[in-house]
Order: C-alpha cells, then structure tokens, then sequence
C-alpha cells in the first residue's frame, strides 16, 4: 500500500555560516510543499538515537558538514543508521563512505573502469622515491581529504617534490586547510592534464540536473570557489552518459563529479554525493537563477517520489 505522505527526519545542519541558509531549513520547506511532514533532529545531542526511534519516520535526510571532525562523526552515525539500524537515510553508506576520500574513490574507479589521471599512491618510501625518480613532471599532489581545490599542489621539478615528501613522513606530517589534520604517511600523485576549463555534472537518479563548465584563465586550478567562471556550454553526450553510468554502478542515489576534457577525452577526477555551491560571487544565482541551482528541491522531489 502506498503511502500519503512521508515522514521525514531532517538532521539540523549549520550550513549558515557557508551558504547563508541551512539546508534543513530549506528541505523543509520543499517536502512541505509536497505535503510531506518533518521533524527536526538535533545529532549534536547525547540521546540522538532515541531521537530517531521515537516516530515511526520513513526517512532521514541530513547535509553532513565536510569539517573533519563533522565529517567523521557523520561517518559514524550514518554506517549505524543504514547498516546497523537498517533505516532509510540519505546520503546513505554507499554515498557517504568515499566522501572527501580521494584515496577511497581511487579504489572504486579503479574497480568499475572510470577513467581518471594516471594516479600514483603509497606507503612505501622505496617504492614512492623510485616513482618520482622516473616520473614525468609536472606532478599532481593531493591530500585525501580536501574540497574546493584544497591541499592540492602542483610540482614541477623533483627537488621541492622531495621535499614535500620529507615533510609528509616527518613526525608531524604536512599541514592541510584545517590546521588540525596533517597529511602523514601516504603520497597521492596523479599526471598533470592541462586544460582550460574542468566540467562539474550532477547526477540525481538517472539523471543529470546540473552540468557546466568552469574556466579561469588565471589558475591551473580550475573551481569556482578560488574564483572560476560558470558557462554553460553544452557538454559531450558521452561524458553526461558516463557520469549516470558511474552513479548507477556505484550504487549512488545522486553525486555530483569533477571532470577535465582534453585531447578530445575525458577524466574524472573525484566524486561526492555531499556536495556544495559556492556564494563568491553569486555565480550559481546568476548561471541558474537559485544559490544552489535548485538542486535540493530536486533532492527532495527525488526522495519524495522515490518512497511514496
């Protein structure tokens, strides 16, 4: 028997700060129009599990913050809710277990056949010394975790790479954006492809809402957030294609990708089904008409008529 409506436990997030709204507040506000009940959730709480087994609800819906310590707190409750509990909560394990874990992504492109940069990672400092002495520069470097073109670096000589390197595998390791998370122990080196724009699709279901190109002539580093340009252009229809292939095969109820296209092929370079919309410069308001191209109305709608 189908139901009516649903019942929706939204976890209270503190978007605010970034966006200028919470994102609860607005999935609210969209189940709402669709005659959907909610109830707020506050995970910070102690008694956060009672808090979702006191009603009956028919799903959970929470934007998980991309802060470290946020993040890994997410991980925790969220394998518990879906895996242990076995309740309905998006992003769900499979979403949210290679989020902002470049390390994790490399595995499962490897595994179902993306098709991404030449990619080096290790542990070993013998086999990782071997690979930048025969490597090809310039070199890539990356941090596992990281968004909007953070802890990346790009080396184009071996010298100032080594020396990285050195700091990597020093006791303290190598600082990234958030002070309080070093870089240790690992190295995650991928080609460089020059290009002058990169290409951002997200995938909702098996169907693409949003894809357009990023350009910024004065970075290598191609994100709006350091100050890229939206156009949109149109995209291949075999890159579109590959993104809903990717998001099916993964198992992934949306993701949003960043791809380069040069020589005529295309790369991907990472994925995420935790995603945001940068407010410098209201590009996405301007491109779109909305600060997040009406992609969590879509995410509402899709959960809406996934379950009813």
């Amino acid at each position: 028997m189908k139901k009516e409506k649903l019942l929706v436990g939204l976890i209270k997030d503190d978007s605010g700060k970034y966006d200028g709204y919470n994102w609860h507040d607005e999935y609210a506000k969209y189940f709402s129009f669709l005659g959907d009940s909610v109830q707020l959730l506050d995970f910070e709480r102690s008694d956060w599990v009672s808090q979702i087994t006191q009603y009956d609800f028919d799903v959970f819906l929470w934007r998980a913050c991309h802060r470290p310590d946020l993040r890994d707190d997410a991980k925790t409750k969220i394998y518990f809710i879906d895996r242990i509990l076995g309740k309905k909560i998006f992003p769900d394990w499979n979403m949210y277990y290679p989020y902002d874990n470049k390390i994790a992504q490399l595995f499962l492109m490897d595994k179902f056949n993306v098709s991404h940069p030449k990619t080096f990672y290790s542990r070993d400092r013998l086999e990782i010394e071997n690979f930048i002495e025969n490597a090809k520069y310039p070199l890539i470097s990356k941090s596992s975790d990281g968004a909007c073109g953070d802890n990346i670096r790009k080396f184009d000589a071996i010298a100032p790479l080594r020396e990285y390197i050195e700091e990597v595998f020093s006791e303290q390791g190598s600082q990234t954006y958030f002070p309080w998370v070093r870089q240790k122990g690992y190295i995650y080196l991928q080609e460089y492809l020059k290009t002058k724009r990169n290409l951002r699709i997200i995938v909702i279901g098996d169907k693409v809402e949003l894809s357009f190109w990023i350009e910024d002539d004065n970075s290598w580093i191609k994100n709006v957030a350091y100050g890229g340009s939206i156009h949109t252009d149109d995209v291949p229809v075999e890159v579109l294609n590959e993104a809903i292939r990717v998001t099916k095969i993964l198992n992934l109820h949306w993701c949003a990708f960043d791809i380069i296209v040069t020589n005529n092929k295309y790369y991907f370079l990472e994925f995420s089904s935790v995603f945001g919309f940068s407010r410098k410069g209201n590009h996405y308001e301007d491109a779109f008409g909305s600060p997040n191209a009406f992609i969590l109305e879509k995410q509402v709608k899709y959960i809406h008529n996934l379950l009813i």
